[in-house]
């Protein structure tokens, strides 16, 4: 609980002294998609994250879970968060307070799509099965 608290502290804190720096439109005219490994959460290419400060990318894999959970359509008791449902909640509202026009809030990317969440759910999968390979060679 205190670890969870210290880390929304942290989390606050970068949010705060980056505010509204993430892009609120894309230049982009196809966005694509990809995996963030570890965390198995999704981003497109247009929302900045290869670019920015990697203490920003650190704060916003806790979003990236959220939203990915949100599009996936994930219920209370399923797994997909990095901390927990609540957690990642709180740290993807915060988000949204110190970013509410970065454009990976648009609400195709945050709401639940049967076809989007067949096809992220397929991606995992694959991804799951790469990182037990990688596991097992060593």
């Amino acid at each position: 609980m205190l670890i969870n608290l210290y880390l929304y502290i942290k989390i606050w804190f970068i949010f705060f002294r980056y505010k509204n720096s993430l892009p609120t439109n894309s230049n982009i005219k196809n966005p694509t998609m990809d995996i963030d490994g570890l965390s198995l959460s999704f981003y497109w290419d247009d929302e900045g994250l290869q670019e920015m400060n990697p203490l920003l990318v650190s704060g916003l894999k806790f979003v990236t879970s959220y939203r990915t959970s949100l599009v996936i359509g994930l219920k209370n008791n399923e797994h997909g968060y990095l901390r927990s449902e609540k957690f990642d909640r709180s740290i993807y509202k915060l988000a949204k307070k110190y970013f509410p026009n970065w454009i990976g809030f648009q609400p195709s990317r945050n709401s639940y799509d049967s076809e989007l969440s067949e096809r992220m759910q397929r991606i995992q999968k694959v991804a799951i099965w790469r990182i037990e390979k990688m596991l097992d060679s060593d």
